[in-house]
């Protein structure tokens, strides 16, 4: 089961929810679905919309009757829930669903919350945060797309809108926005979740940039021993270590029989304490030295 498919069935339970949040939900899914002569039908894969949909109509509107329609095909099934009578009686408390009804929907957090939930459970769905964070609400009614991000917007969620395909699609990219979205509608557990994936992500992120400065800082010293040791292998095979200073001399050697050791770890090899300047400049000396003979300054 895909993380989207996980929410859409937590969300799709509606045990503990009050008589205003359970119209609103089921207001949600009608506003996201389509209708058939003027009777609101929700059709998709998901058997566990379908079920919330007829338990929400059973309680909301009991005097209502309704059927579900179940299509095998090869990638699956397709359900159809649709109202056949008591049509009247869900326009009556709901309106058209042309626009937001606000008697449905009065404002507060808990009824625009279940709303929200109805129409993800509809038409939403969440990737994979292990892969990307993105959410959308995907409408073929343009119409209400508008409404809906009118009314998100307002609920301080800033989701933007575009088309595809001969549809309207809402989306998230952010994944804070989406950590917010999904704790609204009530699944609070998978924002947490998507939170702790993003820390995860994160503590990766800086291992492995941690990693690739230590080992590109691992190059840079095993060049530049190499550029050091050829320098001091010239000036030895030239004119020999006894030409050098005892000061270079002692460098010299040091750095010829210690490759791969840092600059930190070659001053603490010296007879008397010298600091990574300080020996910094005395490999720049030796270079210099090496540079004149091989532009024949040096005999």
């Amino acid at each position: 089961m895909s993380f989207s498919s996980e929410i859409k069935k937590e969300l799709c339970s509606v045990k503990d929810m009050s008589g205003g949040e359970m119209a609103a939900m089921l207001y949600g899914m009608f506003f996201a679905g389509r209708t058939a002569d003027g009777r609101p039908v929700i059709q998709s894969e998901n058997a566990d919309l379908i079920a919330a949909a007829r338990s929400l109509s059973e309680e909301i509107f009991p005097e209502t009757k309704h059927g579900t329609t179940r299509l095998v095909r090869s990638g699956g099934s397709l359900y159809t829930f649709s109202v056949k009578s008591g049509a009247e009686l869900i326009a009556e408390r709901f309106g058209d669903i042309s626009e937001i009804n606000t008697a449905v929907v009065s404002g507060n957090d808990e009824e625009s919350g279940a709303f929200l939930r109805g129409v993800f459970v509809s038409c939403g769905s969440v990737t994979d945060p292990n892969k990307e964070y993105h959410l959308e609400l995907v409408l073929p009614d343009s119409c209400r797309a508008e409404q809906l991000y009118s009314f998100i917007r307002e609920h301080g969620m800033a989701f933007k809108l575009t088309r595809r395909r001969g549809s309207a699609v809402l989306y998230a990219k952010e994944s804070e926005l989406i950590e917010d979205f999904l704790t609204y509608i009530g699944a609070g557990l998978r924002s947490l979740e998507i939170m702790q994936i993003k820390i995860e992500k994160d503590l990766r992120n800086r291992a492995n940039r941690t990693v690739n400065c230590d080992s590109a800082n691992l190059d840079k010293t095993v060049a530049a021993s190499g550029k050091c040791c050829r320098d001091i292998e010239l000036i030895i095979n030239t004119i020999g270590a006894d030409k050098l200073s005892p000061d270079l001399r002692e460098t010299a050697l040091i750095r010829l029989n210690n490759r791969e050791s840092s600059l930190g770890e070659l001053c603490r090899m010296f007879e008397k304490p010298i600091s990574r300047s300080g020996l910094n400049h005395r490999l720049k000396k030796l270079s210099a030295i090496a540079d004149e003979i091989r532009h024949g300054g040096q005999k």
